[in-house]
């Protein structure tokens, strides 16, 4: 293909680089810009930025505790043992449980005003999730207190639940009412709401929490469930804080801006001294070879013989032309494997491209509307004319 060293992929790249110049240039020099923008951004971005942050905050905690005293001498018990924290207590020496309900705030707010209170549930409860049904609920009162606590102390609230005497009232609830296909359920509510202040502003806050008892056949079982542990910002500030610039993108951006700027000089030094130009039969024998690609569903590799004397050769101008000038006339495209020529053979016309550029001697023969059989022939003609 008259490649020389260069590699075949080498003298493509060339090619494509010189018919689109004007594109690969601007291309270049976008990409220069982006490596610059990005570097940019980056250098002149603020050294510090501001953000919330929290000064002051508020701590609120809840919790539950409970005990029960033994009322009657047992081999396993003595009367006034005190059994505390128990996941289920016993009915028959342990009838009465004795809670505590303790409330804790800590923080910056100052004193805070904690008013409690509690209520005994009884009620009769059937489905689940939001098909749930209270068939019926009493509630009374147990105790209420309002207690003003400095921040690390708490405010406690004490009660008592006789859990043998309920269990008995439930049942009677139940016979007065025909009895319900609902469950029983026994619990404490706890209402908490607490008042302070910070910095002259009040803040009020309220939760609800519930010691649930499980009454069963021997046990009556005990689980607590609290709102937890809180913690609230009550006191922020706008602080600047410093911000560490990114080297990568400044270094980065700028040396892709300059590695950018310099291809795309490079290209138009280049084709200022010719260095993207291809050799013209080059540029040719690409063509052929994408052309040859496209169609090689029509062309065979073979040998081709010299012509016949009375064989007219019709040279085409294009591979392209050659195959329509093979599907016109339902033949094939015969490649020569020695000199890269592809033939059509049609009756006593061989239809021919050569992708190489004509000789001078080719070109006036072409110019002549002549080939190498047809000169023979001329020549041929007139001795035979003078022998006879």
């Amino acid at each position: 293909m008259g490649t020389g060293d260069d590699s075949a992929w080498v003298l493509r790249s060339r090619h494509l680089l010189a018919q689109h110049l004007a594109v690969a240039v601007v291309v270049c020099l976008v990409l220069a810009g982006a490596g610059g923008f990005v570097a940019y951004a980056e250098y002149s971005a603020p050294d510090t930025t501001t953000e919330q942050r929290v000064t002051a905050s508020w701590t609120t905690d809840s919790s539950f505790a409970h005990q029960a005293t033994v009322e009657r001498s047992t081999r396993a018990f003595e009367a006034g043992t005190v059994l505390r924290n128990r996941s289920a207590y016993l009915f028959r020496v342990t009838p009465a449980l004795a809670g505590e309900h303790r409330f804790r705030h800590e923080g910056a707010p100052e004193a805070a005003t904690v008013a409690t209170d509690v209520r005994l549930v009884k009620r009769s409860i059937g489905g689940t999730g939001d098909d749930r049904t209270e068939f019926w609920r009493v509630t009374d009162s147990l105790t209420s207190k309002e207690t003003t606590v400095a921040p690390g102390e708490s405010a406690r609230t004490s009660f008592r639940v006789n859990v043998s005497q309920q269990r008995n009232e439930t049942r009677e609830i139940e016979r007065e009412l025909g009895g319900t296909p609902g469950r029983i359920e026994l619990f404490v509510l706890v209402t908490t709401r607490v008042t302070t202040t910070v910095d002259g502003e009040q803040l009020e806050r309220s939760r609800t929490e519930r010691l649930t008892i499980r009454p069963g056949t021997a046990t009556y079982a005990v689980a607590a469930n609290t709102t937890g542990r809180q913690e609230e910002p009550v006191r922020t500030e706008t602080v600047s804080v410093p911000v560490e610039k990114n080297t990568a993108r400044i270094y980065g951006g700028a040396a892709f801006a300059v590695l950018s700027l310099l291809a795309a000089a490079g290209l138009v030094f280049a084709d200022r001294r010719d260095r993207l130009a291809v050799p013209p039969e080059t540029v040719a024998a690409l063509q052929t070879e994408r052309t040859r690609d496209r169609f090689d569903e029509w062309i065979s590799v073979g040998r081709v013989p010299e012509p016949d004397d009375d064989e007219r050769v019709v040279t085409v101008d294009s591979l392209a032309d050659l195959v329509d000038v093979a599907i016109d006339s339902d033949r094939r495209v015969i490649e020569d494997g020695d000199d890269g020529r592809f033939v059509v053979l049609v009756d006593r016309v061989r239809y021919c491209y050569e992708s190489r550029a004509p000789t001078t001697a080719s070109t006036d023969s072409v110019g002549d509307g002549s080939n190498g059989a047809t000169d023979a022939v001329g020549e041929d003609g007139p001795a035979r004319d003078d022998d006879s």
